[in-house]
């Protein structure tokens, strides 16, 4: 059982985080394919989005604590911090200028007692990033982990655009919010840059 002690840590650093995505087990190629009816997803053509889930237990194998959770100076319970294959970078989009681009900042791997979240502290330096129109694009599901569908240019810009209000509180009638089969999980995407460093898959990852 969770200490009081340690619960209430895990909400401290949850509030230091501008947006966070639970460590997917099932974020894979292979999960992309059980993607909504519809999509034109496939194993191959989906990215992949994290690393596999870390063990229940076991310590980061540095000498330094990744994330001090209930200020003991031995860390989190979390095991190894999770890694991305080479090429992809986890992003929490802070604003969506318009849909040729967005400002992001990196998300990073964050242990609490309930394993690695993503997130990006607030205040986080932003980099732009150009959206093109070819950007090949996954929403992930509110049915549960494991499942997106691909959606095109103008469907992905308008989801983080609303999910970014959502995020803010900006009022409805400005802003519909995000309709079944999709939702807003903290705006946190896994992302593969072209040769030319624009986005070429863009993933969104879910999270509870």
């Amino acid at each position: 059982m969770i200490s009081t002690r340690r619960a209430l840590s895990t909400v401290v650093l949850l509030a230091a985080l501008s947006g966070v995505a639970a460590c997917d087990p099932d974020d894979s190629d292979a999960a992309g394919a059980r993607a909504g009816s519809g999509s034109s997803a496939s194993p191959s053509s989906a990215p992949s989005a994290t690393a596999s889930k870390a063990p229940a237990t076991g310590r980061p194998g540095n000498s330094d604590p990744t994330d001090d959770v209930d200020g003991d100076g031995k860390g989190g319970d979390c095991g190894t911090p999770p890694t991305l294959p080479a090429g992809h970078t986890k992003l929490k989009v802070e604003l969506m200028r318009d849909s040729s681009g967005f400002e992001a900042a990196e998300a990073k791997p964050h242990c609490t007692p309930n394993d690695w979240i993503y997130g990006a502290e607030k205040g986080a330096q932003t980099k732009h990033y150009v959206l093109p129109g070819n950007v090949k694009a996954y929403l992930a599901l509110a049915a549960g982990p494991g499942k997106w569908k691909q959606v095109d240019h103008e469907q992905l810009s308008l989801h983080i655009d609303r999910c970014l209000a959502e995020e803010i509180g900006a009022p409805t009638k400005d802003y519909p919010k995000v309709k079944a089969p999709y939702g807003c999980f903290g705006n946190i995407y896994d992302v593969t840059l072209d040769a030319k460093g624009q986005v070429k898959t863009m993933k969104e990852i879910w999270s509870v």
